[in-house]
């Protein structure tokens, strides 16, 4: 398994800043770590240059150029702000398997009516009818199911709406733990573009 940071040339500012409190906050990651974006090389982190092309487009380019079976899904906006377990994790990564396609490790805050009990301690499952039933919050996914889902030509935002409406077909589940895997501010460092005052303040106080 390994670690994938999603970015851009236009946020390439903010990938230092995800990196510090993400080895600072996960010292004994034991998985390879790397950047997919477009032009511009991450100094440190291993950079996968994908070019001037759509979101989808740079994520099939990667994912096809790997082989391991699952990945941990990061946008460099979710700054973590608490220590990560290692062996939840890897429990975790270990579900994600058959039928499950997807697990997400983020708090379900504001989602939580949607949710149903499922067979698996400690989880809960999300419909595959209701809207960001495919989100990019950070989230453990079989590789190839998230390759099908990929559509090229779309937008990461284009892809959490449209791939909504196409994740059924494909006879995978969607699992949320009860208990946040991973912590960090529900919007990220960055609303519509704009960084949350709050959240830059965060991250000068606790460098």
């Amino acid at each position: 398994m390994r670690v994938v940071i999603f970015s851009c040339d236009k946020y390439s500012w903010l990938v230092p800043i995800f990196l510090h409190f993400y080895k600072k906050n996960w010292p004994d990651n034991p998985y390879q770590t790397d950047v997919v974006t477009e032009t511009i090389e991450v100094e440190g982190v291993n950079t996968f240059c994908a070019g001037k092309i759509p979101w989808c487009d740079r994520a099939i380019k990667y994912l096809e150029s790997i082989n391991e079976k699952r990945f941990v899904l990061f946008l460099e906006e979710y700054i973590l702000n608490e220590r990560v377990d290692t062996n939840e994790i890897k429990r975790i990564a270990d579900l994600c398997v058959g039928d499950i396609g997807c697990a997400r490790l983020n708090d379900y805050d504001g989602t939580s009516r949607f949710l149903f009990d499922v067979d698996i301690d400690g989880f809960k499952e999300y419909p595959l009818d209701k809207p960001y039933s495919l989100s990019h919050q950070a989230s453990i996914w079989q590789r190839e199911f998230f390759l099908e889902l990929l559509k090229k030509g779309e937008s990461n935002w284009q892809m959490e709406i449209e791939g909504s409406k196409r994740i059924y077909k494909f006879g995978k589940r969607v699992i949320w733990n009860d208990v946040p895997t991973l912590s960090y501010h529900k919007c990220g460092y960055m609303r519509t573009g704009k960084v949350i005052k709050s959240e830059e303040q965060w991250c000068k106080e606790n460098w």
